[in-house]
Order: C-alpha cells, then structure tokens, then sequence
C-alpha cells in the first residue's frame, strides 16, 4: 500500500471515530441537559406541595393535607411538561412517581402502587396513600416514640408506665435510662430511627412499583437510589414532602432520569447552617443557600452549636 493511500485511509478513520465522539459528546449533553430541566421541574413540584400541604385552621393552627399536597405535586409536574389536557400522557408521567412520602412531625405517609380489588370484583392498581407510620425505636423493655425535635413519647412495657414530654423533661423521670439523659445518644437514635424507617418504606415500594410501571409499557427496572446517610437525614429534618422521579428517557442511547427532590415546610426548623473548610484548613458556617457551599451532609440548627465546633461565619452569606 501506497504511503498516500495509508495517509487517505488514516484520514477516513480518523474523522469517522471523531465523529462517533462528537456525536457521543453531544448526545451526553442533551442527556445532561434534560435530566437538569427534570430536576428543575421535579423541585418545583416538590416545594408547590409543601406550600400546599400547610393548611391553617382556627386560631392559626396548623393541619397537613396529603391531598392538597399531591394534587400540587403532580398539577406542576403536568404544566411544566405541558400535557395539562392530556388525561394519557398524564397517567404515563404518573407513572414515573414511583413513591412520595409525606413527612409529618411525628410520622410519615407513603403514597406508592397498590392492589385492590374493586366492589365489581375487579384488580385495580394505583398510586394510593398508606395508613401512617409512627418513628417507633424499641430496647430494652421500653417503646419511643420520635418527633421531628426533641419531643418524644416513652412506654416502659414492663411496669405498663407511659411517658411525655420534652427530652430534657423526662430526665428525673427515667434517670436511669441513657437514651433520654444523653443528649448526643438521643439525637444519634432519633435522626437514624426516622431516616431508616422511611428509607425502609421507600425501598420496598419503589421495588414494588416495577409491576405497576409496567402496565404503561415502561420497561425500565425500578431500584433503590443509592443515597448516603447524611442525606437522608438531611432529608427528614423538617415536615415536608420527599418525591422520587425515576425512568424517564433523557438520550438516544439508553440513558434514563434518576432523582429525587425535597420540599420543607419549614414549621419546625426556620434556618438551617452547614460547616465546611475553606482551602486553608479553617472551617466556616453558612447559610443553606451560601452560593460556595458545597459540603451538605451534617446538619445544624443554630450558629451557637457551629461556634461551639469551632467553626466561624462565613464572609459571603453572613448567617
């Protein structure tokens, strides 16, 4: 072969493998693109239904409505994908969802894919709300029941003696339990009884929705997200709602959408602070919203409890 014709063939494969890379590369940025428009609609959804939720009674009490909560979420969703009017394309969409969970100061709902039967005897499958679960921890003879803060429920199941109040409260009462006097255990047991119990929850009915999917002809294997421990429990400090998003196509070359997104009322947490190092080994508290924050994985309620870590505010947000 000719040194010129060894040059042509050179040249032709050359450009046909950076044509395959361009054509790869801009099938990557759609992909990445869609899937940041999908989380873009996914957040706003999530944050109209915590607004939605709150419902304020008389005296300005305040009540939680699962139904105003998911109608928001998924009219949102609709609008931004533009099929308001489209009852089918809605019911696909929908079927997306594979859960949402309600997060209330002391319990949780599930709303996930369920069986039943109808009064004509008919199997229904549809996204239904589940009866709601306490934040229970159970050791050694005595039952807890959590809420979002330090107020908690304890039943001594041996001597049949129930408990309430404020942690701190219940000391003299059970001096001699370790999870109640030791502020730091409490805490500890408490975010990880909440985070584990609906992380259960959620395992199972997003592992459950795969035979719901398929009814709409969507082929793609629902699985657990992989999410660190800190996010979860980042994710249950507040009453709010917590929706997963996953399956829809983003890219020609089999790519799928996987995310999920938060909405907080914020009733029992206002402001919450974050500690991060700077490049020189000092740490700095910020606000949630500091535009260099970048660490989110501990969460703490006040700039007294950052200061007493050492830590010092931030120059940018000023908490």
């Amino acid at each position: 072969m000719k040194i010129t014709d060894m040059a042509v063939l050179f040249v032709s494969i050359a450009l046909s493998f950076a044509l395959m890379l361009r054509i790869k590369n801009d099938n990557l940025k759609n992909a990445e693109y869609k899937s940041m428009i999908l989380n873009r609609y996914l957040d706003t959804a999530v944050e109209d239904a915590s607004n939605a939720m709150i419902v304020r009674g008389m005296d300005n009490k305040i009540f939680i409505s699962r139904e105003k909560a998911v109608e928001a979420f998924f009219t949102t969703l609709y609008v931004n994908f533009g099929i308001m009017h489209d009852e089918m394309a809605k019911d696909v969409l929908k079927a997306y969802i594979p859960v949402i969970v309600l997060i209330d100061y002391d319990g949780y709902w599930v709303y996930s894919a369920e069986s039943y039967k109808n009064i004509n005897g008919e199997i229904i499958q549809e996204m239904v709300w589940k009866p709601k679960k306490p934040y229970f921890h159970e050791k050694k003879g005595f039952v807890y029941l959590f809420t979002l803060d330090d107020y908690v429920k304890v039943f001594d199941t041996i001597n049949k003696v129930f408990y309430e109040g404020r942690r701190e409260e219940l000391t003299s009462a059970l001096p001699f339990d370790t999870l109640i006097c030791d502020f730091d255990l409490f805490e500890e047991v408490r975010k990880r009884t909440i985070a584990e119990s609906i992380k259960k929850d959620v395992n199972i009915a997003i592992n459950k929705h795969n035979k719901y999917a398929k009814t709409y002809g969507i082929a793609y294997h629902f699985s657990p997200p992989s999410i660190s421990d800190g996010n979860w429990q980042r994710n249950i400090e507040d009453i709010g709602i917590l929706a997963f998003f996953q399956g829809i196509p983003v890219g020609i070359r089999g790519e799928r959408f996987n995310s999920y997104a938060l909405g907080a009322a914020r009733i029992i947490r206002k402001n919450y602070y974050f500690i991060q190092q700077d490049i020189n080994g000092i740490y700095y508290y910020h606000r949630e919203n500091c535009p260099i924050i970048t660490e989110k994985d501990t969460i703490y309620d006040n700039r007294r409890e950052c200061a007493l870590l050492g830590a010092f505010p931030c120059h940018i947000c000023n908490p």
